[in-house]
């Protein structure tokens, strides 16, 4: 199913990346600066010559006339822009057929939870309402998708504050949107253990996490593939 659909996507290569925020990219045989917004190192996308898509939304209020969009791995290109995480995320979290948390009558996004501003909260229809951080996670290594990509204390936060709300008696979920192709999500315990810890202490206190996959199409198109099973803690 679809969930999002971009526009007027360019093919570039990719050249280097002087900063987190800051690309260099081959379009059309010009080198334009290019916009990356995603703060994860991404070195196994970002790397010199490969193929990358981009789009040109000029504004006198930027840097840049120019977004990162996806890079090529293997057969498929992968969303390397979190700016469109929370609409893809709202796509499934408003469709009562795709939502794994249950259907909603209502969603309110930005909510304040003690030090942290939590993704969403929702109304469940004939249940508690729900509190959900959505994470959105572009590497995979042999069929396993991994979170994170750079330490993330901030990550670690929102988990802690998911489990302050579970042990309140409340209802607290994940929502992971798989970027690249894989069959099983794990937390990346070599580059975040404290992220990897608290991920799995707060699936044993009863924080709802949900890993799906979403897959870009080269006309643009997000497309929803399903849930994939979570790793169990070795």
């Amino acid at each position: 199913m679809n969930v999002y659909e971009f526009k007027d996507l360019q093919l570039g290569r990719f050249i280097e990346r002087p900063n987190r925020y800051l690309s260099k990219v081959e379009v059309d045989g010009r080198i334009e600066t290019v916009h990356v917004h995603d703060p994860g190192r991404l070195k196994e996308l970002l790397y010199e010559g490969n193929e990358v898509l981009v789009r040109y939304c000029p504004s006198p209020t930027r840097k840049t006339s120019w977004d990162m969009i996806a890079a090529k791995k293997e057969d498929e290109y992968v969303l390397v822009h979190s700016g469109i995480h929370r609409y893809i995320s709202t796509a499934i979290l408003e469709n009562l057929e795709l939502n794994p948390f249950g259907p909603m009558t209502d969603l309110k996004a930005e909510v304040k939870v003690g030090q942290s501003r939590i993704d969403y909260y929702g109304v469940i229809i004939g249940e508690a309402p729900i509190w959900i951080e959505v994470k959105g996670c572009s590497l995979s290594e042999g069929g396993t998708a991994m979170f994170p990509d750079a330490p993330t204390v901030r990550g670690a936060r929102h988990l802690e504050e998911l489990i302050g709300l579970k042990q309140q008696g409340k209802r607290a979920g994940v929502l992971i949107l798989v970027l690249s192709e894989a069959t099983q999500f794990s937390p990346k315990w070599d580059t975040d253990p404290v992220f990897a810890d608290i991920f799995y202490k707060a699936l044993e206190v009863g924080v709802e996490i949900h890993p799906v996959r979403v897959s870009l199409l080269p006309s643009g198109e997000m497309r929803y593939l399903g849930e994939i099973p979570i790793v169990e803690r070795g």
